[in-house]
């Protein structure tokens, strides 16, 4: 018979449930009302103030991001508000803003094995010691707000069915029995719904993704096959990526093989705008592909983009870049590149989803280049037609019935009557006396002569 404390017995984890239950609910329903994405930080934010109120103790929201490397991380202290302040300022240290790395960490030991981890009672020597070397010098030089001795640490994964999506924590810097065996059960109660409440959110924000990334691909394809000018075309397919989650701002870049340059050819999004057709070099020795990896990067880190672009970035605010090819068969025509000013993760259905705008980029640009090169040839050969050919009224004849769908045989009709009609004007030259023939009778035209 099992002797762990159940959650409907105790009454403290009773209450949470409750509370948390009606949160989330409420979240969801201002959410769906206006037909919204579900944001995933503001569900941890949630329920880690949620649970707060209730328990004494420092609550941590743990779920892994597309890529499990990298999680985002909330917390939540109502008892001990500047602890929230230190561990976010921690967290941005270590990497970014309400992302660290999951390696290294409890909930990494606990995403691994699914089991949950309670220590009643450790040091705060001892807990430094479990955090890597990063975080053991940071808390050396940045000592804790409170005074802390002994602590009590409760970590129980966060599952939606049999896949780990994260953990969730509570930290009791005190030490003093505010956390117990008989809240394993409830935390791991709390952790699985929100765990199953996020991958609900993670499949509609999907879902309106891919509806959004639908109509961008039929507005840009319908844009190509209007004809329409380039520049228009290439500033409908960044607008609509510009309005979608993720991407502030973006532009098209075009390479010119006559004097080796890349240059902008459209861009949306930016707030200081960008000099019309500004040129900079390729560097010498370099290939144009090699310019545009597809990846996730900072601004500053694209040595060739100029510091005349750089500075534009920089006083944008801009801090995410990637760079999409444009390519036309194997050769490449520029590069398709996105702007974000907060981090950004791509995974891969959106990096899918951009080499597809950046292949119909690509079509609009060579459309425009094809039609071009025809309207300069069409040009050329406007001094060197062929004058009409000098056609006889016989021959004139014949080319009009064929115009009027006249077969052969019609026309060998035509052709014995004329010839008739010959013989007959012959015949009478032969019966008629010379002086008739040289006096005012002459022989009508039979008007095939």
């Amino acid at each position: 018979m099992s002797t762990t404390p159940n959650a409907l017995d105790s009454p403290r984890g009773a209450q949470v449930l409750a509370a948390v239950a009606d949160a989330t609910v409420k979240l969801y329903s201002e959410v769906l009302a206006v037909q919204a994405r579900v944001d995933i930080d503001a569900i941890l934010t949630t329920v880690t103030s949620t649970i707060s109120r209730h328990v004494p103790a420092t609550c941590v929201a743990v779920q892994m991001k597309s890529d499990p490397d990298t999680s985002r991380v909330v917390f939540g202290d109502h008892t001990y508000p500047a602890m929230v302040r230190y561990l976010d300022e921690y967290v941005t240290a270590l990497l970014r803003p309400g992302e660290a790395p999951t390696t290294g960490s409890l909930s990494e030991r606990v995403i691994e094995s699914s089991a949950p981890i309670f220590m009643p009672k450790i040091s705060a020597d001892q807990l430094r010691l479990m955090a890597s070397e990063f975080g053991q010098n940071y808390v050396h030089d940045h000592p804790l707000p409170i005074s802390v001795e002994t602590i009590s640490v409760l970590v129980v994964p966060m599952r939606s069915g049999p896949a780990v999506v994260g953990a969730l924590g509570l930290f009791d810097w005190k030490g003093g029995g505010a956390l117990s065996s008989a809240d394993i059960d409830w935390m791991q109660r709390a952790a699985d719904r929100i765990g199953i409440t996020i991958d609900n959110a993670q499949l509609r924000n999907k879902a309106i993704d891919r509806v959004e990334r639908i109509g961008a691909l039929g507005d840009a394809a319908l844009a190509i096959s209007s004809g329409q000018d380039l520049r228009l075309t290439l500033k409908l397919i960044l607008e609509r990526l510009t309005g979608m989650r993720g991407v502030d701002a973006a532009d098209v870049l075009l390479l010119d093989d006559a004097d080796n340059t890349v240059f902008v050819a459209a861009s949306a999004g930016f707030h200081l705008g960008l000099t019309p057709d500004y040129r900079f070099p390729i560097p010498p020795g370099t290939a144009p592909r090699s310019l545009f990896e597809r990846g996730v990067d900072t601004p500053a880190a694209v040595d060739w983009m100029g510091q005349y672009r750089r500075s534009l970035v920089a006083r944008e605010g801009l801090k995410t870049y990637m760079a999409i090819p444009l390519t036309v068969g194997d050769k490449t025509v520029g590069a398709l590149e996105l702007f974000s000013r907060a981090a950004s993760e791509a995974d891969q259905e959106w990096l899918r989803f951009l080499d597809a705008m950046a292949s119909h980029a690509a079509i609009a640009v060579d459309n425009a280049t094809m039609h071009d090169e025809l309207r300069r040839v069409d040009r050329a050969h406007v001094g060197s037609r062929v004058p009409p050919p000098n056609l006889s009224d016989r021959e004139r004849e014949i080319l009009t019935l064929l115009v009027d769908g006249a077969g052969n045989r019609d026309i060998a009709q035509e052709w014995l009557r004329f010839l008739d009609a010959m013989a007959s004007h012959a015949a009478i030259a032969v019966d008629s006396p010379l002086s008739e023939l040289t006096g005012p009778w002459q022989p009508k035209s039979c008007g095939w002569c």
